[in-house]
């Protein structure tokens, strides 16, 4: 059956195969069915809902009051403002000012009700908001998961990823890769070697528990064995989950909602408006008031008889109650709470509607290459219109309580409005794509075969890589490390080029790599077998102390899996070299074979002074050897072929050649030396895997072969620590090529294909230890690929204007210092010498050291220090097939067999070329251990050909070197620098020089049909004498002593590897997140300043977004949405917005998963419902409204397919109920191939909150200046210009008119251009100075005409005109009238110049904010003709005033010059926030540490 056929049963096997032995999984009586799944979710979760709602019902009224008026920044109305309004409104009744108190007291009740309600609706936000979850839950429960298929759940080997969080569970009988949020008390899920238990558990028909958090894993220790062993993994263990995991976040999320930091803009108004205006205004309007009337009681002041009050016996009621009350009442909150809370609800209204607005992408031009096409949008955000009528229903909908975007708890508009840093607390999926792609392609080539074949002039220079010293050339004939460079296409997950546009004349080489990737690593096949080894290599791993701290054991066990399983497809690098889907047709998987091996203590000793001399600060995760070799059998022929892939330390010990594009070549001691030198460099920083081959004479069965079809055990082979796996020595007993009699002579290194195909002599397949150890020697070494996450386009283009905006990117990476430094540059993140900080903590560090130190010290013992004693042999050797729960089993077995070598003949379908093989034939010296052996496959021994250990155990374990240790393609946590030791970097006396290598394009196409690829010619390369083998040993030696010295830090890979940066934190930065806070305290600011903190737990990312909210920053928090640890995260933010990633695939060409079977299903059911209740608006001609089927993003076939940016949820699926449930503290929850844009949110937040402000200021101007215009009157001893009920006609209405129209702000391209500035922690005098100078000035002239004209109309204190004493009261009433339109005619001319503050007049017309000009001309144009109405018709009054036409004039003639004056100091103003924003900036972009050079 062919590879091709075989995926079709992969669905199949995956459960059976990928969950191990010891789990039947036939077995219907496993877990739950999803409706009682679901509805056990639904009920747990209204239970705790229940619980928080009765214990918020059960408050008593005081608390629910004081709640609403006593925290001074949630609310616009407190309670000193209550008591001033209450003390006026008693004043007026007793100045039997009746009208006027019944004005006031009714807008102090209707202000009351609606800050009562309002506190209601966002204490009880959250759990509406829940509500709205459970009702999703019930209605899938009920009608939609009948149509859930398994093809709707996360792919069950889908690569692990710390973003994602999904446990494999029973549902409906089947396995599903369950989204965590979804799972409940009684599932039954698999535990799988390495992985963490999501919440306590026991398992099922057996007696182990597990609390939550816990790792799955050995119980004891084994000691490395010094000869091959078979390693039984730990079982699939199913238990039953005893609670429900989600509620333990659910509780925090309710309890912690209301928690947030309060916005900027809520502590400004509560400084300005509450502060400045309604304390510290009243208290001394009240004063100077209270204080003029005394003088006028004690008669020390003169004032004119206007007749108010004829009885002198309440006259005392007019000075100290009357008079004090019209001056005070400006200063009253009156409408301004409503108008506060309507505002930010239209702001947040108008936000909704923004995201539910649907965009048709810009589709790329296919003709141009995805070079060329880098930078283009996704998506038209600048002509979005928002319909009125759209915000006015959202914003009636807030009104009603809608917390969709949780409006009240978390005012998303206020805080994306003065956003200083947007925290990015995830990294796959959502500032990368999903899977690394491949970055470089690193091979050997001879460039002297170039120079022999090739005699045109036509060459091109590749990036190589070489030793350039003279010895090098003659010893290794022109051999040089080929480094491709491939670029990922932006716009695709997978697509990928090489750079060089000469990369074909290499296709000789990469041909034998592409189908090893299609073979091995993008087989469909392999995917569960290799998923369970990482596991069990995990879980393996976690016991060795010398490489994982235990105080810090969860946090790396998750970042160790998530280094193996992290997507290794690379079929889109097979397809660039020229095959096709059809190129494994003719193969058929017949085994696979695992290997990894320990390291030793001496090599975490070795890696700490590594990172020392590298100056690192953070852990370095050292390399866990691991291999994976795949058994193919290529038809009809029958050929058996060995591909390995995996690290390169591993993989090189079991090379003895390589393919140089024409021929095999012995692998030399320099060769070896570039090959490990290349992944040194590429794994601190990357993922390599080497790939390797052989052909072989015959397959493998039994444990070790992967159990593929028969279900049954698995073993794996675990290799002694360091051992190189190329003896020096022939063991007829395992040799794959009988040489006849000659026992003694000297096998050749090479033979030819002939030989091995046509020997008479054939064996059964291979089912033992020593077989399968001897079957991954003599390799042909093919290449290396290293793979890298890759930043979206997106997140560039956002850092980027972000950057512009002053608003900081923070990145807090889950990996160490190097690995997030190299991903942070493609994000465009500044990478100097002070842009980082480690946040793990010391004490882990020094705890790991000392350990991974007493380890190295007292190594070479039997048994490990501070472990426990193992057990005998006998109770640690047990038949596999007979698998224990309890501990990892070690088989060993002795067997006996001949064993011929065998090759093959691969017929790739793309190149239809013969590719003859040859290996090198090499004597295995074994040793074996005093136990009981068993029978894996069948036959049973005892080894007579044990050697002594002290004499042969140095061909198996070579001297310790760096490079077989320190490799890496999938890291397993390690070991740690010490941040206190810096080592100055020494460099190799004669670093080797980089050369490039010369290569005509005059062979190979890109089709790959012409090239042959005859790895080996005959036997022509024969080895035959001993002095060969001594010079090849003497190679080895000097190859070790090589490997003990830093090639690391060699130039001789420079150009291959992406650590060009110096790594080291030279700034003394603070490591560790206790450290942050005493170094912003004692130092400086740095910490606020840098963009990337490394090694981030989530506890120590929420510590640090407190440290950053408590230094008066604005934190926006972006972070998955399927990750189950970000809840404290989203809720210690100022806001959050959950996206939901993009799930990671095992190949590209396998879904993560489908979603068309339940694609608008919630929406169908409903229009099902409403159509069988008779309402024939969704009559049978429309099944959908146009509306619904734009905010699903399902309109218009012809057209591209039009999206919002937060789709309705119309298809209710397993991943959308978890993304529900997790971003329930979150304001905007997206997925992110959805067309979200947050620089397009932000330009939004921040035009309505520069609105917002702009009309708060105005209203506070106007206020402040009719209070000033009635002291000033009773200071005069003139009755107040401004009676009571006139100003709170002003208060009430034409001044919030006109203050909302300012609030219009049009689109400015210079508006996210500009700084924010950050919460004031400390009053700033000079601030409040300029404040009041500025606005106190534009307000000024107004209130001294209206004082003017008034003092002229009364003729007092001076006479200006001849004024009839007797007429003073009708003086009075004129004076009034007149001056209460100038004064409306003075606000409006002012408000001109708060239309565009960063603007002049003659520079930006105000008349463009149409709804201001329509504002202020109705306005004006009433008030004018009640002006002119109540003149008219008093015939004294028009007399009067016409005798006083000068002082009129005067009155509306001075508002030119209010006019000239406040643009004179708005002039002033702009050149003062001039000055502020390139301050800011210089800020934003300068940090200046202790070490500075500046």
């Amino acid at each position: 059956m062919s590879v091709k056929s075989q995926r079709k049963a992969v669905a199949t096997e995956t459960m059976g195969n990928a969950t191990g032995e010891g789990v039947s999984h036939e077995k219907p009586n496993y877990g739950l069915t999803t409706r009682v799944a679901l509805s056990r979710l639904h009920d747990d979760i209204e239970k705790l809902l229940r619980e928080h709602e009765a214990t918020y019902a059960k408050e008593s009224y005081y608390r629910k009051l004081r709640s609403a008026f006593f925290k001074p920044s949630d609310t616009p109305l407190g309670w000193p403002a209550i008591t001033a309004t209450l003390f006026t409104m008693i004043a007026l009744l007793i100045a039997e000012a009746y009208l006027a108190a019944i004005c006031v007291a009714a807008i102090l009740s209707l202000d009351l009700c609606v800050v009562v309600r309002e506190n209601h609706l966002r204490r009880t936000e959250i759990y509406r908001k829940t509500r709205q979850a459970l009702a999703d839950i019930r209605l899938a429960e009920r009608d939609l998961c009948g149509e859930w298929q398994p093809c709707n759940y996360p792919h069950l080997c889908c690569p692990v990823s710390p973003c994602v969080s999904l446990q494999w569970t029973y549902r409906d009988g089947n396995i599903v890769n369950l989204p965590w949020a979804l799972l409940v008390r009684g599932d039954h899920i698999v535990l799988r070697p390495g992985h963490i238990t999501p919440g306590p558990c026991t398992e099922v028909n057996g007696k182990r528990t597990f609390e939550m958090h816990e790792i799955y894993g050995p119980t004891q220790v084994n000691d490395p064995p010094v000869r091959p062993l078979a390693r039984a993994p730990l079982p699939d263990l199913v238990c039953t989950l005893q609670t429900t995991p989600f509620l333990d976040n659910l509780r925090v999320i309710l309890e912690n909602s209301l928690k947030r930091p309060s916005t900027i803009y809520n502590q400004q108004r509560y400084l300005l408006v509450t502060k400045y205006i309604q304390q510290w205004g009243f208290i001394c309007a009240l004063c100077l008031t209270l204080f003029a009337g005394m003088l006028r009681i004690n008669g020390l002041s003169s004032s004119p008889n206007v007749g108010t009050h004829p009885n002198e016996q309440h006259y005392w009621k007019y000075v100290f109650l009357e008079t004090p009350a019209a001056a005070v009442i400006p200063l009253l909150p009156l409408i301004f709470p409503i108008m506060w809370i309507s505002m930010n609800l239209w702001g947040v209204a108008r936000l909704q509607c923004f995201l539910k607005i649907p965009q048709v992408p810009i589709t790329k031009d296919s003709e141009k290459s995805f070079e060329e096409d880098l930078d283009a949008p996704t998506f038209d955000y600048n002509n979005i219109s928002l319909l009125r009528s759209n915000v006015f229903r959202n914003w009636w909908q807030l009104w009603h309580g809608d917390s969709e975007l949780l409006p009240r708890s978390s005012n998303l508009v206020q805080v994306l409005g003065s956003i200083t840093a947007l925290c990015c607390i995830d990294k796959k999926g959502i500032l990368s794509w999903p899977n690394p792609t491949a970055e470089k392609v690193f091979f050997l080539h001879d460039t002297d075969n170039d120079r022999l074949d090739d005699r045109s002039t036509s060459c091109s220079t590749l990036n190589t890589e070489s030793n350039h010293t003279s010895q090098a050339e003659s010893k290794n004939g022109g051999i040089v490390a080929e480094v491709l460079d491939l670029t990922h296409d932006q716009h695709c997950p997978f697509r990928l080029e090489f750079d060089d546009h000469e990369w074909k004349s290499h296709i000789t080489s990469l041909k034998p790599l592409g189908l090893a990737i299609l073979l091995n690593t993008c087989s469909p096949l392999t995917h569960a077998h290799y998923a369970q080894f990482c596991g069990h290599v995990t879980a393996v791993a976690m016991l060795d102390k010398d490489l994982v701290p235990v105080t810090n054991r969860y946090a790396h066990v998750d970042s160790s899996l998530t280094s193996f399983l992290h997507g290794r497809c690379l079929c889109e690098l097979a397809k660039q070299i020229g095959f096709k889907d059809s190129a494994t047709d003719h193969f058929s998987l017949e085994g696979q074979l695992a290997s990894y091996r320990h390291l030793q203590p001496e090599v975490v000793r070795r890696d700490i002074r590594f990172a020392r001399q590298l100056q690192l600060s953070s852990k370095v995760k050292v390399p866990f050897p691991h291999s994976l070799s795949v058994v193919m059998r290529e038809n009809p022929a029958g050929y058996l072929s060995l591909f390995t892939q995996g690290t390169a330390d591993i993989i090189m010990d079991f090379c003895d050649d390589f393919w140089d594009g024409k021929d095999l070549r012995p692998l030399s001691a320099q060769d070896r030396k570039k090959a490990l030198d290349f992944y040194q460099r590429s794994a601190l920083t990357a993922y390599c895997t080497a790939f390797s081959y052989r052909p072989l004479r015959h397959g493998i069965i039994g444990a070790l072969s992967g159990a593929q079809h028969t279900g049954g055990p698995i073993a794996y082979l675990e290799l002694p620590p360091e051992s190189k796996i190329r003896m020096q020595h022939v063991d007829r007993a395992h040799c794959d090529f009988e040489s006849g009699g000659h026992i003694h002579t000297k096998l050749s290194h090479s033979i030819s294909t002939d030989s091995l195909l046509f020997s008479e002599s054939k064996d059964d397949d291979i089912n033992d230890v020593e077989g399968c150890f001897e079957m991954q020697c003599h390799q042909v070494f093919i290449g290396m690929v290293t793979m890298q996450y890759q930043a979206q386009m997106d997140i560039v283009q956002l850092v980027e204007r972000l950057e512009r905006a002053c608003i900081r990117f923070v990145h807090f990476s889950k990996e160490n210092e190097l690995r997030s430094r190299v991903f942070s540059e493609k994000m465009g993140l500044e990478s100097g010498w002070n842009c980082h900080i480690s946040l793990l903590n010391e004490a882990d560090d020094k705890a790991s050291m000392n350990t991974a130190a007493d380890k190295a010290n007292t190594s070479g013992t039997s048994g490990r220090s501070g472990n426990k004693s193992l057990q005998s042999n006998n109770e640690n050797t047990i038949n596999i097939v007979e698998s224990a729960h309890d501990h990892t089993t070690a088989i060993s077995t002795t067997i006996n067999k001949n064993n011929n070598t065998a090759t093959s003949t691969i017929n790739s379908t793309t190149n239809n070329v013969s590719l003859p093989h040859n290996v090198e034939i090499i004597n295995q010296c074994t040793s074996t251990q005093n136990t009981t052996t068993i029978n894996i496959g069948g036959t049973g021994g005892t080894d007579n050909d044990a050697d002594d250990e002290g004499s042969d155990l140095h061909h198996l374990l070579p001297p310790p070197n760096l490079e077989s240790s320190k490799t890496l393609s999938s890291s397993a946590p390690g070991a740690i620098s010490n941040p206190d030791d810096y080592q100055a970097v020494q460099l190799s006396s004669t670093p080797p020089s980089r050369r490039s290598s010369v290569s005509c394009g005059g062979e190979g196409n890109g089709n790959g049909k012409d090239a042959p690829l005859n790895l080996v010619d005959g036997g022509n390369k024969a080895i035959a004498d001993a002095a060969d083998d001594e010079h090849r040993q003497s190679e080895d030696s000097a190859m070790d002593e090589n490997c003990r010295s830093m090639s690391i830090i060699t130039e001789s890979t420079e150009q291959s590897a992406p650590v060009h940066f110096d790594m080291s934190n030279r700034a003394k930065l603070p490591r560790g997140i206790e450290n942050i806070r005493p170094h912003l305290e004692q130092v400086d600011n740095v910490p606020l300043q840098v963009s990337l903190f490394t090694d981030c737990s989530p506890e120590a990312t929420r510590q640090m977004l407190d440290i950053m909210q408590s230094y008066g920053e604005i934190v926006v928090c972006l972070g998955s949405s399927a990750s189950n640890s970000n809840a404290n995260i989203f809720l210690q933010a100022d806001c959050s917005i959950a996206v939901e990633p993009l799930y990671p695939q095992v190949c590209q060409d396998i879904a993560a998963y489908t979603e068309g079977n339940l694609t608008n299903n919630k929406l169908r059911l409903l229009r099902l419902k409403k159509d069988l209740n008779g309402e024939e608006k969704y009559g049978s001609h429309e099944p959908y409204t146009t509306e619904e089927l734009l905010e699903s993003g399902f309109y218009g076939n012809d057209e591209p397919q039009m999206r919002p940016m937060q789709a309705a949820g119309n298809t209710v699926s397993p991943v959308y109920l978890g993304r529900l449930l997790n971003s329930l503290p979150c304001s905007i929850s997206v997925c992110r191939d959805e067309p979200l844009s947050l620089v397009s949110i932000i330009e939004l937040s921040r035009r309505f909150s520069a609105g917002l402000w702009n009309c708060i200021q105005y209203w506070a101007c106007c206020a402040g200046a009719l209070s000033m215009i009635n002291i000033l009157s009773a200071c005069l001893s003139l009755p107040p210009l401004l009676t009571p009920l006139m100003v709170l006609y002003l208060m009430s209405v034409p001044v919030p008119l006109i203050a909302l129209a300012l609030a219009h702000i049009d689109v400015d391209p210079k508006m996210m251009n500009r700084a924010t500035g950050k919460k004031q922690t400390e009053y700033d005098t000079k601030v409040f100075g300029f404040v009041i100078w500025c606005y106190g000035c534009k307000f000024i002239a107004p209130i001294l005409i209206m004082i003017f004209a008034y003092c002229t109309f009364m003729a007092h204190p001076i006479e200006l005109m001849d004024i009839d004493e007797e007429k003073l009261h009708i003086n009075l009433q004129i004076a009034r009238i007149f001056s209460f339109l100038g004064i409306l005619v003075h606000f409006v001319v002012i408000s001109a110049c708060f239309v565009h503050r960063d603007h002049s007049l003659w520079q930006r017309n105000p008349f463009r904010n149409h709804i201001w000009a329509f504002t202020c001309g109705c306005t004006l144009l009433v008030h004018v003709v009640i002006c002119a109405v109540q003149i008219v018709l008093q015939d004294n009054y028009f007399d009067e005033a016409c005798g006083m036409w000068p002082a009129i004039a005067f009155l509306y003639g001075g508002s030119f010059i209010s006019l000239a004056i406040t643009e004179i100091c708005k002039w002033q103003e702009i050149k003062v926030n001039t000055r502020y924003q390139r301050r800011a900036r210089l800020d934003f972009g300068t940090k200046l540490g202790m070490n500075s050079p500046f």
